[in-house]
């Protein structure tokens, strides 16, 4: 897919969408639940996966990852938002693949 015409945020953004759906498919395949330990998983292997590719600009790869500010549990309980009004790209499209998915 070419992302010329798009800024380069909207390129990673594009790109980590196509990442994600992979991963997600293969952890819903085995059957798992979405924990944060394994939405922080996911999202881990999502980011190294455009960070190997080279061609994306590494500020805006950073920044639809989850800010340091917030701090998401990593344990094996379900993933909840609640009422968050901040959510991380990266999170946000991970939960609505495994939403699509399921």
């Amino acid at each position: 897919m070419e992302f010329l015409e798009m800024s380069e945020f909207d390129a990673v953004v594009a790109r980590l969408e196509l990442v994600i759906e992979p991963i997600v498919a293969r952890h819903r395949g085995e059957g798992d639940k979405l924990t944060w330990r394994l939405m922080q998983m996911i999202e881990r292997e999502a980011i190294s996966e455009l960070q190997r590719e080279g061609h994306l600009n590494p500020v805006y790869i950073s920044m639809v990852r989850p800010s340091p500010v917030f701090s998401y549990p990593e344990t094996d309980a379900l993933v909840n938002f609640g009422e968050s009004n901040a959510i991380a790209c990266s999170y946000a499209m991970i939960y609505e693949a495994y939403s699509r998915l399921h």
